[in-house]
């Protein structure tokens, strides 16, 4: 597909709207130690291709920190094209063949994974054009999505508000076809982490970025304490198999921010597989599309 700048923001909107037309964000269930929000639909046949081309504008810095699509960064010509291309091959490979067992462990804990960050950097996107149970209030501000997998550090930092109050979401995404409980409790880690101050300079650095975009009356709202006083915890899992996401948790119970903000974001897909190599065929034909 051969398009301007411009197009290429309005094929990066339709995917945002395929994607939007297609998920739904069920009101969140209520468990004793958090609440339990279901995100339904994404097994929908236009998704991993709304998905793939979003990842690709995400890395052709199509998509700001204020959640909002924009081209004034995105990359464009030959040589970021390739530059592109070479970024995805590094995150999903060439190919969806994983017939070796060491084949599939890149699959589930590299490609997967960066996958399943992108659902979750997508979701909350399309929290900033308009409320959803993925936090209390509309999304504002998001980090961007990493750039390589072995990038160390918090999977997503945002902003949102509600009242003109300002909080601090913080995510950590996990994808598995049948451990969904182990993956959950890992995720919980990183928040009894944030809370013991590991992750201070890393937050403190997201927040400074956001001050720039954020409008005056909730700029001064970013202090220091803001991430520790007004913290949502977002783990969000992309799953297969059966498990029940209200189990009490209590190490999400013991953690200081209140339980309604303690969400445990969840996607199930039937053909958990077959959704990722989808989402990554999209991505490696988005690249000529995306970047022009």
């Amino acid at each position: 597909m051969d398009v301007g700048a411009g197009s290429v923001i309005d094929l990066l909107n339709g995917a945002l709207d395929d994607i939007e037309r297609c998920a739904v964000f069920h009101p969140g269930t209520t468990a004793p130690s958090h609440i339990v929000v279901i995100v339904s639909g994404l097994d929908a046949v236009e998704v991993p291709v709304a998905v793939g081309r979003y990842l690709v504008g995400t890395l052709a810095g199509a998509v700001g920190i204020d959640a909002q699509l924009s081209e004034e960064l995105l990359a464009r010509g030959i040589d970021r094209r390739e530059e592109i291309r070479r970024t995805v091959t590094s995150l999903i490979g060439n190919n969806n063949v994983f017939v070796t067992d060491a084949q599939r462990q890149v699959r589930d804990t590299r490609r997967n994974a960066w996958i399943g960050e992108g659902v979750g950097h997508a979701l909350l996107t399309l929290s900033a054009r308009r409320e959803t149970s993925c936090v209390d209030g509309r999304i504002c501000t998001l980090s961007e999505m990493h750039q390589t997998v072995t990038r160390q550090g918090l999977d997503s930092v945002g902003t949102y508000v509600q009242n003109d109050v300002l909080g601090v979401s913080i995510g950590e995404s996990k994808s598995t076809e049948s451990n969904a409980g182990t993956n959950l409790g890992e995720a919980l880690n990183l928040f009894a982490e944030v809370e013991a101050g590991i992750h201070g300079p890393d937050l403190r650095a997201r927040l400074s970025a956001f001050r720039y975009v954020l409008e005056p009356g909730l700029k001064e709202q970013v202090k220091d304490s803001l991430w520790s006083d007004n913290a949502s915890y977002l783990p969000i899992v992309v799953y297969q198999d059966d498990y029940d996401f209200t189990t009490a948790r209590p190490r999400f119970a013991r953690l200081k921010t209140p339980h309604e903000r303690r969400r445990v974001i969840v996607v199930q897909l039937p053909n958990f597989h077959a959704f990722f190599d989808a989402v990554a065929d999209a991505m490696r034909a988005a690249v000529d599309e995306v970047v022009v």
